[in-house]
């Protein structure tokens, strides 16, 4: 990714700068005590006092608190064991956001490129990051209390480490792990991490696999508790996750693990419903995992700490899900100033609303919301009831939020959203000028695509707009990933589709295209993206870029949209043709062209 290669050179650059070195005279040795449980052994190490920046090449047990102004201490050499001796390293503060770089203008204990390093029994504070792990192997973390940093632990490129028994608390971003693969995470506290958009996560994971994150408590984080992003084959249980907001989200799809396979054991999730009715501590239900995999913890526990009061092995209760059956599909247009509908095998359109300007899916996927000047219709696709008719402040762009519930309406003179259970109504001041919306999954804030890139729309926050994310030229179309996790957008002008972070809020890939884009869709399973253009689809795998398929059209492409099972992709044509194609996906075989009687700007996919 981009930003790992900006990563990588800019620690690499950090690791190498010269700086002032301590005697490498050691004073009388001292007997370094491992903090309570820690089950390390006493080891005597020479005792010594330590200074600002310092390189350390040899094992010592620091003597000494320090305060200052750029690093702790930068660890040199292969095997070096540092033990703190329980004193504190004070940083100057955590300095500005560099998401989605690791922020080193000031790090605790810094160490790159090495092996069997040990640091322990002690605390960093106030540092930009904690301590930082970059390319590095076998090396441990362990009895280390990391707080008020903008990172408490950043592990990065780093294999086979473990970080242990370690407070990690009141950081913008508590333990953080980017591509860095055969980690164990044991016994760790990770909590009350604060939010600085982005931040506020107990544990993150980005692009990392094979990791192991047993026995943790991950408490109060003002974010989520557990992010995996990219993060696959990692196994997680016998941790405690409390109190988070929300608790977890994994976007990918039944690889990683949820319970240990052995024993049928899970993890403790302090908002789980389902009762225990055979006295095993286990849930008799699932719980389940937020993402577009559906996946869940199969044997949750029903109390804190739950694998420690366990006395008989695990009743299994669990079924895994059924396949989900065919569900029914209408596609919903906006043509000519109306709204129309179609099943996928029609010939031609039914008029469904007269003078409509915008429609939107809710997040049921069966009611569409359609603006007529500053009035929005909640229609009811199946059975046509229109469930609600509500005057709005503004004129623009309509969306529904992820809390399922809740309407907005994004305009060049403001942003309302509305409460469809309540009847509240919010009114925000934004000056944008909105192209198209995706709604975020998270703290309730909108994407919003602007000729200046993407704005991100606080909406519990009085609509603040903290930051727009840089974009390689003006959008032509965007499109979020099921999971939340990816943008992809096309750029006026040019070849090429950026791929958006939605949590490192920058653009961290790009597509190469044979034309411009005038339009996007994902598959469900996110791993075809659908570009249409003025000279057709074509459909590219996420994963290698390889062409899937292609097809031509008379007319260009005016917007794109992909069945709930993903098996159908439906084509706006406009120009020489004013019709929906419906094409097999991703073959793009077309199946069935539906009339229209004017050109069609949008279109939706309803199911029931």
């Amino acid at each position: 990714m981009l930003a790992l290669g900006l990563a990588g050179v800019i620690a690499c650059q950090a690791a190498s700068t010269p700086s002032p070195s301590v005697s490498q005279t050691p004073p009388p040795s001292a007997t370094a005590t491992p903090a309570p449980g820690s089950g390390t052994p006493s080891v005597t190490l020479p005792s010594r006092e330590g200074r600002c920046d310092m390189r350390v090449s040899e094992s010592f047990t620091l003597a000494n608190d320090l305060t200052c102004e750029k690093d702790g201490m930068v660890i040199v050499a292969d095997n070096v064991t540092v033990d703190l001796g329980g004193h504190t390293l004070t940083g100057p503060g955590m300095g500005p956001q560099t998401w989605p770089l690791p922020q080193l203008d000031s790090v605790g204990v810094r160490v790159g490129g090495h092996t069997g390093v040990v640091v322990r029994n002690g605390k960093t504070t106030g540092f930009s990051t904690g301590v930082y792990f970059v390319d590095e192997t076998a090396s441990t973390i362990e009895n280390v209390t990391t707080e008020r940093n903008r990172f408490g632990f950043y592990i990065h490129a780093s294999n086979k480490n473990v970080v242990k028994n370690s407070d990690v608390e009141f950081n913008i971003y508590g333990l953080h792990l980017q591509n860095s693969d055969d980690n164990l995470l044991q016994g760790n506290l990770l909590a009350r991490q604060t939010y600085n958009s982005p931040g506020g996560y107990g544990l993150y994971m980005y692009a990392s696999v094979r990791n192991r994150v047993i026995e943790n408590t991950i408490d109060s984080n003002i974010n989520w508790g557990i992010w995996f992003s990219e993060a696959k084959e990692n196994v997680v249980f016998h941790n405690n996750v409390i109190g988070n907001s929300p608790q977890v989200s994994d976007n990918t799809e039944g690889s990683n693990v949820w319970y240990d396979p052995t024993t049928k054991e899970g993890n403790y999730w302090a908002d789980y419903k389902g009762k225990d009715g055979d006295g095993d501590h286990i849930g008799d239900t699932p719980y389940p995992i937020l993402g577009p995999g559906g996946m869940v913890d199969p044997y949750p526990f029903v109390e804190k700490d739950g694998w420690t009061k366990k006395r008989r092995a695990t009743i299994d209760h669990y079924e895994p899900a059924a396949p989900r059956p065919a569900r029914g599909v209408t596609v919903v247009a906006l043509a000519g100033g109306s709204s129309w509908s179609a099943r996928p095998t029609d010939a031609r359109a039914t008029l469904r609303l007269p003078d409509v300007s915008q429609i939107a899916l809710g997040t049921d996927e069966r009611t569409v919301y359609a603006t007529s000047g500053k009035t929005v219709l909640a229609e009811d696709i199946v059975t046509g009831e229109i469930r609600d008719r509500s005057a709005y402040a503004v004129d623009g762009i309509v969306a529904a939020n992820r809390d399922g519930h809740s309407v907005m309406v994004v305009g060049a003179l403001g942003v309302e959203q509305r409460d469809l259970e309540t009847g509240q109504a919010e009114f925000f001041s934004y000056s944008g000028q909105p192209k198209s919306l995706a709604p975020s999954y998270k703290h309730n804030h909108v994407f919003v695509a602007t000729p200046r890139g993407i704005d991100l729309l606080y909406l519990n926050l009085g609509g603040r707009t903290p930051y727009t994310i840089p974009l390689d030229g003006a959008p032509t179309a965007m499109a979020m990933s099921g999971s939340g996790t990816r943008i992809y957008v096309g750029i006026v002008g040019q070849r090429i589709v950026d791929i958006v972070d939605t949590e490192q809020y920058a653009v961290v890939d790009r597509i190469s295209l044979d034309s411009e884009a005038t339009s996007l869709a994902l598959s469900p399973r996110e791993d075809v993206l659908y570009v249409g253009s003025g000279n057709g689809v074509v459909a590219i795998t996420i994963r290698d870029r390889s062409r899937v398929a292609s097809a031509a059209f008379l007319g260009s492409v005016a917007d794109l949209a992909v069945s709930p099972n993903g098996d159908e992709l439906f084509v706006a044509l406009a120009g020489l043709s004013h019709a929906i194609a419906v094409l097999d996906a991703p073959g793009l075989r077309v199946t069935n062209v539906i009339e229209l009687d004017s050109d069609p700007s949008r279109i939706l996919v309803a199911s029931y």
